[in-house]
């Protein structure tokens, strides 16, 4: 229908009347005299604004993605579709609850438009893009992050799908949003990026990132986002995967003692507590299950799960057991469950490694590990008020 009943120019027209003369009036980036008569309209008309405003974006979203079909150049319609945006970059426009739909809208349409560019110019507006997207990602506050992450993740995918950008481009990238918190970001790239470039090109900003024990509220996401790459690196690649654990390793380990323990609690802490230490459990049986696979010396494989082991006994020793509370302050006994159930798994998995690294473990780290090993397989039966019983149980762990 728009091409039936318009020309190229006018099109341009409708987009750059729609653009200058109401979105940018709302948003406070027209001259003195478009402004004034926005202000008047808006005034008389104020009830209508947000259906205005909507059926605006739309319009242009609608022209973008019907690119193809309508008579108009794609490059001609991306200057005007790219103006809010980079206002918004340049921090001339602050994003907030009431100005970001129109923000998002306008990511969509310059999706569309990246989709349908002419290949010889596409280059550069993927990059600018990329560069936006980031910025715009990178600005958003914790309000209107939600709103937006979607919008963003699909541009930044539809980007890397069909690249113009060469590996050591999408490395820089990569780095950048590990470096910057960027976790939704780095998974949209662990999704579509070859996973050698994106892990051994930022390898070093992710471990930096979990070093940072003070940044509570960004170990939640980069944990979950290293074990979902990890966990699509699967047995396809044990050398990546190897190399990946090697740098993190420590990192991980000590996030899992720092949060099982309670040390050190700041703001966000205790919210964050319990996933960090799934999270962390998941990475570390990422690294047992390759470790089983490798071709690896006994002595390395036990030193791994004597190290592992000591940390899951301490976080059991303070955090207690499901009908087996250890009474002290900040504990839970959820963590203590997940810590038995990670020594069971090793116990049906690899019984040979798993007695092997019970013999070079304190009687005492051993006992705490066997009781929650028969906890975990009992199904955490409350515990009977039989003095003869508990006698029993003393001396049955000591070897």
């Amino acid at each position: 229908q728009l091409r039936c009943f318009f020309c190229p120019h006018e099109l341009i027209d409708i987009v750059h009347l729609l653009t200058k003369s109401i979105i940018f009036s709302y948003l406070g980036l027209s001259d003195t005299a478009s402004g004034s008569q926005y202000e008047s309209f808006s005034d008389s008309r104020g009830d209508n604004l947000d259906l205005l405003l909507n059926q605006s974006c739309m319009l242009i979203e609608d022209i973008c993605r019907n690119i193809e079909t309508l008579p108009v150049k794609s490059t001609v319609l991306t200057r005007l579709v790219l103006e809010p945006l980079a206002a918004v970059q340049e921090h001339q426009i602050t994003m907030t609850n009431d100005n970001i739909f129109i923000i998002c809208s306008f990511l969509r349409s310059s999706q569309s438009l990246l989709e349908n560019y002419p290949a010889k110019e596409k280059a550069t507006l993927e990059k600018s893009l990329v560069e936006l997207t980031l910025s715009i990602s990178k600005d958003a506050h914790d309000d209107i992050i939600e709103k937006i992450n979607s919008t963003c993740s699909s541009l930044l995918k539809s980007c890397c799908e069909q690249t113009c950008m060469s590996d050591q481009e999408w490395g820089l990238v990569a780095a950048y949003t590990a470096s910057n918190g960027l976790w939704d970001a780095w998974t949209t790239l662990s999704s579509t990026l070859p996973l050698t470039v994106l892990i051994t090109s930022s390898i070093k900003a992710v471990t930096n990132s979990l070093a940072e024990l003070k940044r509570s509220s960004n170990h939640t996401r980069a944990l979950v986002a290293l074990r979902m790459a990890l966990q699509s690196v699967s047995n396809n690649d044990p050398c990546l995967i190897c190399f990946a654990l090697q740098h993190v390793g420590c990192e991980v380990l000590q996030l899992l003692r720092v949060y099982s323990l309670r040390i050190n609690p700041g703001k966000y802490f205790d919210e964050n507590r319990i996933t960090v230490c799934a999270e962390s459990v998941k990475v570390n049986m990422i690294a047992f299950q390759y470790l089983n696979t490798a071709s690896m010396e006994e002595n390395g494989f036990v030193s791994f799960l004597s190290a592992l082991f000591d940390v899951l006994v301490e976080a059991i020793s303070f955090n207690g057991l499901p009908n087996h509370p250890s009474g002290k302050n900040g504990a839970d006994e959820t963590i203590g469950r997940m810590c038995a159930q990670f020594f069971v798994y090793v116990a049906r998995t690899t019984p040979a490694m798993f007695k092997s690294t019970l013999t070079v473990m304190s009687v005492e780290r051993r006992s705490v590990l066997e009781a929650a090993v028969r906890a975990d397989m009992g199904g955490y039966a409350a515990p009977k008020n039989d003095p003869a019983k508990k006698r029993l149980n003393l001396k049955g762990f000591v070897r």
